[in-house]
């Protein structure tokens, strides 16, 4: 295997970027807001009344990250004998350590009837447990019919914090006239779990210094297939040894994205702020992709590139990616919450305004592999309209193409957070969808076109405008229930619930199979399908081992640092102007709205340090001193 460390890396999201995201939630500008929602016509999902994965018995489930089992291709919700099928993380609310499990649900095809949505049950049974988890993914057919799944499988065993590792498994179904079962789940196993040089594993991540403050990342895998049949995966993680985490990322002049005064105030600003210097150090959220094999049912991982794109010194996650093919480009999006980047201040100010920080960011290019430029210049496409703890906040935005408009998207989501953050009795269930508008200029607009809570498949009968609601409170279809405008955010427990209410757990194993391993179902319970025993998990394709250099040697994977086939990517400096129109719409200052705690991020030892612009730093400061103000304020 041959490193070539000057190969250039994917595009970078910086701390301009991350200024201009925060920025879109604070002005409301209806480009990229969240419709507000109709908070009267929200329900529960029916279809989460289902045997819990965990305890066997009936329950009502929060449903939350849901993914659509998709053509291979075209990347449409498949018509898969006439049904739609999704895949859902469902779970009993307000359970010690987590509930975290997958469902496939299924409607008939073109039906967009919330009540009409069924639940084929827990996809590995119901002797589940919460040390082994599974998280979000994505899904598609087979040429031979069967549903691929790919998933993140979680491992809190031995005081493991969310050992994530990307998985996959294939879906044998039964489908009649009265509905789709599982008949079996084969060829589980685990695809990858981080090399260490492109992408943090789990060891480089338990090693760091200060682990505690940490967030680390190897989930959320999505599945592309171009037409010649090649797979690949695009997944959230962390980067590695490559480009570190480090407390000399900070000295990375390409990190901050902006003009001379804007990198240099904003490192001051850095340095005079402990707090935000830390997480800043710590932040190396990335968007990887790595290569399948053709082995469609039993997938091992062939290549694996450098990130797509990068988020050093500025967000330690950047969750859900998703890729969409609109006629000869790419577009990738992810969903992210400024929360989890290095500017506090702007987090208040987001928390304030609105009562909230998430958002969805985009990226468009050419090829598969890059290189990507951001959306919108700062790459924001939607920004948190309402606060968290209201029922009609949403997380966890997915695009899906929508047939026969190639200029536009369809964002589902999930809607209220976890464990009732809304009220008791509002569970976490699926929000209305809508639709943005992709248009010639890379630019993006969020159109106010509600469907029905559920609705994949946009139609000439999606649209319900009924949905959609006003920023007012009283109003018939306010996008607030009474009692919740003004209303403080528990922000422990807004923060508990996004982080999956994980912790680390005893170390002692469970007695029902091997780690990673999905247990035997119950069989005969209702809406439990009956399901075959999934394979015993392969034995991963290779770990980490590091020579004195930090070099990786992993069996079975060729790695490559300039990306292939289609591209080479190319180092993306996104010095485009954030959006900063007039038109900002309608503003919620919930004065009662506390200021939260910002949730904790990650450190580890750097592998190198970058201190390319202090030459540059230091011949311009004097220049700059009087204008940027410095000596009298050490903290902007």
């Amino acid at each position: 295997m041959n490193f070539s460390k000057s190969a250039e890396k994917g595009a970078k999201l910086t701390f301009k970027d991350l200024e201009g995201i925060g920025n879109a939630i604070v002005k409301q500008d209806p480009q990229y807001a969240v419709p507000y929602f109709n908070a009267k016509e929200i329900k529960n999902m029916p279809a989460s009344y289902t045997v819990d994965a965990q305890t066997g018995k009936m329950a009502h489930l929060d449903v939350w990250d849901s993914w659509p089992v998709q053509d291979s291709v075209t990347g449409y919700v498949s018509n898969y004998k006439g049904y739609q099928l999704v895949i859902a993380m469902m779970g009993i609310p307000n359970t010690p350590n987590g509930d975290n499990h997958i469902y496939l649900l299924y409607n008939k095809y073109g039906d967009n009837d919330f009540s009409h949505w069924r639940n084929a049950g827990s996809i590995f049974g119901t002797n589940e447990n919460n040390v082994y988890q599974e998280w979000s993914g994505s899904a598609i057919v087979n040429d031979n019919g069967t549903i691929q799944l790919f998933y993140t499988s979680n491992d809190t065993s031995d005081y493991k914090l969310n050992d994530q590792r990307l998985a996959t498994a294939t879906l044998n179904l039964d489908v009649d006239d009265n509905g789709v079962s599982i008949k079996s789940v084969d060829n589980y196993h685990i695809l990858f779990e981080g090399d260490g040089f492109h992408y943090q594993t789990y060891d480089q991540f338990t090693n760091g210094k200060n682990r505690k403050n940490d967030d680390y990342c190897l989930r959320d895998p999505h599945v592309v297939q171009l037409e010649n049949g090649d797979r690949y995966l695009v997944f959230e993680a962390n980067t590695g040894t490559e480009d570190y985490q480090s407390d000399g990322q900070i000295y990375n002049w390409a990190n901050y994205g902006g003009d001379d005064a804007f990198n240099i105030k904003s490192f001051f600003k850095l340095l005079n702020n402990k707090k935000d210097r830390e997480l800043a150090s710590l932040a190396n959220g990335a968007l990887g992709i790595l290569k399948l094999n053709d082995d469609q049912t039993n997938l091992k991982v062939e290549e694996v590139y450098s990130p797509l794109v990068s988020t050093l010194m500025a967000s330690d996650e950047v969750e859900r990616p998703d890729v969409v093919k609109l006629g000869n480009k790419y577009y990738l999006f992810s969903a992210t919450r400024v929360s989890r980047g290095s500017n506090s201040e702007l987090n208040a100010k987001d928390i304030k305004i609105v009562g909230d920080n998430v958002a969805m960011i985009g990226y468009v290019s050419d090829n598969l592999m890059g290189k990507y430029k951001p959306l919108n210049n700062s790459g924001v496409v939607l920004a948190a309209s309402v606060p968290a703890n209201w029922r009609t906040a949403t997380y966890s935005y997915y695009a899906v193409p929508v047939e026969g408009h190639p200029d536009q998207v369809l964002i589902t989501s999930y809607m209220s957070n976890k464990d009732f953050a809304s009220g008791e009795g509002n569970y976490a269930t699926w929000a209305p969808s809508f639709i943005v508008q992709i248009n010639p200029d890379d630019t993006t607009t969020v159109l106010a076109r509600a469907t029905n809570q559920g609705d994949w498949v946009w139609d000439d009968s999606s649209r319900n405008d009924n949905m959609l609601g006003v920023l007012k409170e009283g109003a018939v279809n306010s996008a607030a229930l009474p009692g919740e405008w003004g209303k403080p955010v528990d922000w422990s427990s807004i923060n508990r619930s996004s982080s999956l209410g994980l912790k680390p757990h005893q170390p002692v194993q469970p007695k029902t199979g091997q780690p990673n391993q999905p247990n035997q179902p119950k069989t005969g319970q209702p809406n439990q399908p009956k399901i075959g025993q999934p394979d015993q998990p392969d034995k991963p394709a290779g770990k980490t081992s590091f020579d004195s250099k930090n070099s990786p040697v992993i069996p079975g994977y060729t790695f490559k640092e300039v990306q292939g086939n289609p591209s080479q990517p190319s180092n993306a400096t996104n010095n485009g102007v954030i959006n900063t129109s007039t038109n900002t719409g309608s503003k919620v200052n919930n004065g009662a709205v506390n200021s939260p705690e910002l949730p904790q991020t990650g450190e580890n030892n750097s592998q190198s340090q970058t201190m390319s612009f202090i030459g540059i730093l230091l011949a311009i400061f004097g220049s700059l001193l009087g204008f940027l103000g410095i000596k009298k304020r050490r903290n902007d």
